[in-house]
C-alpha cells in the first residue's frame, strides 16, 4: 500500500513541476491531492508520531508566510512544503529542508545561465525562480526513503 501511495505522490510531483516550469503557479487542487496522499502515508508508516508532521508543517507555514511576505518563496511553495512535511519528524525536516535549498540553488543556477544564454534576466526576475522543482524531488525522496526504510539519508 505504501508503495502505491508513494507512486500517486511521485506521478503528483511530476505534474507539479512540470507545472511549475511551465506557469511558475503550483495550483490548489494538485498541493490538495499532495497534502492528501502525504497524510494518509504519513499515518500509514507510522514511523514518526504524527503530532512531529502537524508540528513541522505548522512551523513550515509560519516560517513560510515570511518568506512569502518578502517574496522570497510563492504561495504554492509554501503549501507544497507543508504537505511534504506530514512526512517527516524534525531532523528529516531538517535534512530535507538543506537538500532542497541545494537543489534549489543548482535550479538557480541553470536559471541564471538561461538567462545569460538568452539575455532574458528581465523575464527571469519576473517569472521568479521554480522552487517546486527542488521541494518536490527532495521531498518525494526522501518519502521513498522512508517507505523504503532508509530513512536519514
Amino acid at each position: 500500500m505504501s508503495i502505491a501511495l508513494l507512486s500517486i505522490l511521485t506521478a503528483i510531483a511530476v505534474n507539479i513541476i512540470i507545472s511549475d516550469i511551465k506557469e511558475r503557479k503550483i495550483g490548489n487542487a494538485w498541493v490538495l491531492l499532495n497534502f492528501t496522499v502525504c497524510l494518509v502515508l504519513s499515518l500509514l508508516l507510522g514511523a514518526f508520531p504524527i503530532w512531529q508532521g502537524l508540528l513541522v508543517s505548522l512551523v513550515t507555514f509560519v516560517i513560510g508566510l515570511g518568506l512569502f511576505r518578502f517574496k522570497i518563496f510563492g504561495a504554492g511553495d509554501i503549501k507544497l512544503l507543508m504537505g511534504y512535511s506530514l512526512c517527516f519528524n524534525f531532523p528529516l525536516a531538517l535534512t530535507n529542508l538543506i537538500e532542497f535549498l541545494l537543489v534549489g540553488g543548482v535550479v538557480v543556477v541553470i536559471q541564471l545561465g538561461w538567462a545569460y544564454i538568452t539575455a532574458g534576466y528581465a523575464e527571469l526576475k519576473a517569472r521568479g525562480v521554480p522552487y517546486g522543482i527542488a521541494i518536490a524531488s527532495v521531498s518525494v525522496f526522501n518519502i521513498g526513503c522512508l517507505v523504503f526504510g532508509k530513512a536519514g539519508l
